[in-house]
């Protein structure tokens, strides 16, 4: 290579390097926002920590990380060069960890997302009582077709003969019509093997929307009922499935009535919606992800993340939300 080609490829090695630079540090519009963070009663939070990573389109994977505490009022400023993402995490021992409102912005003005320097308030729930609980998700395959097939929870397998569970504290029964992925009809009843026993949809309250920890903190007294039907079909252009992400239960199971009064019962919850897997299997799949509180009437719902009563599960059965 002669010393002119030798100096024409440094120079435009240069002139990339130099358009790389341009691009990440001036190329970028810059955010800018504030983060207020209060707790449920719209109290400010001082020393709250706040980390926010603002994502580079050039170096997705090293985003610039801003990070800080909360003032005496509950305020954090951050700013910082992105492609209209935000990531990040708000923390405060004691409490749940929390997120924020934060949009991805999609337009500039002036090298400045808008809205520009725009407050967002976020929520951060004090940590109850947390107590052990029996906790996993996974999927789990129905037995038998047409058959009362029971699950008991705090054993985590079906009970006899289909495994070793005593109680049946769900009862699954599947009917199905499966001839392919494009040409199946499976319907699950879950019912339960005492007559106080039952499920309801929990709502999850506005204040839990972007905490960790979403949920009341107790199941309800009432208002249980004795079923739950799912159903997944899928004929021609015709596609009908019952369950959804944003589903979740309360339930109660093991409940003994004396002179018209609740003496015993175990309160849990189901978190999203139970989804159906008919292909792959010669029953079909039940994809659930529960929580049991293991003490007799008490329907605290705030789980322990370090005290799973099941001590040997796998890594992807474990659920990773209290």
């Amino acid at each position: 290579m002669t010393m002119k080609a030798k100096i024409l490829v440094t120079l435009a090695a240069l002139l990339c390097v130099a358009a790389a630079v341009v691009e990440n540090e001036i190329g970028l519009p810059e955010a800018r926002l504030t983060i207020r963070a209060v707790d449920e009663q719209n109290q400010p939070l001082s020393g709250v920590s706040i980390m926010l990573a603002f994502v580079d389109k050039l170096h997705p994977r090293n985003p610039q990380i801003v990070t800080g505490e909360t003032d005496g009022n509950g305020f954090f400023t951050g700013q910082g060069a992105t492609e209209g993402i935000l990531g990040g995490r708000i923390t405060k021992p004691g409490y749940y960890d929390g997120g924020a409102p934060i949009p991805h912005f999609y337009q500039a003005k002036d090298g400045h997302w808008q809205p520009w320097d725009q407050t967002y308030t976020t929520i951060l729930r004090p940590i109850g009582n947390a107590v052990a609980q029996y906790a996993k998700t996974g999927w789990f395959e129905i037995p038998s077709i047409s058959q009362p097939c029971g699950y008991d929870l705090d054993k985590g397998d079906w009970v006899a003969p289909y495994g070793r569970g005593v109680v049946a504290d769900f009862v699954f029964t599947l009917q199905r019509q499966y001839v392919g992925l494009q040409d199946f009809d499976v319907k699950v009843e879950l019912a339960f093997s005492q007559p106080l026993d039952g499920i309801q949809d929990a709502r999850m309250p506005e204040i839990g929307r972007y905490s960790a920890f979403k949920w009341q903190r107790e199941a309800p007294v009432t208002g249980f009922k004795p079923k739950l039907t799912l159903h997944f079909a899928h004929k021609s252009d015709v596609y009908e499935e019952t369950a959804t992400d944003a589903q979740n239960y309360f339930f109660r199971v093991r409940t003994v009535e004396q002179n018209g009064r609740i003496i015993a019962a175990n309160y849990g919850k189901i978190k999203g919606g139970l989804f159906l897997a008919p292909s792959h299997s010669q029953t079909c799949k039940v994809q659930l992800t529960y929580y049991l509180n293991p003490t007799p009437l008490d329907r605290n719902m705030e789980f322990d993340l370090t005290q799973n009563l099941f001590k040997n599960l796998k890594d992807e059965e474990k659920p990773r939300d209290p």
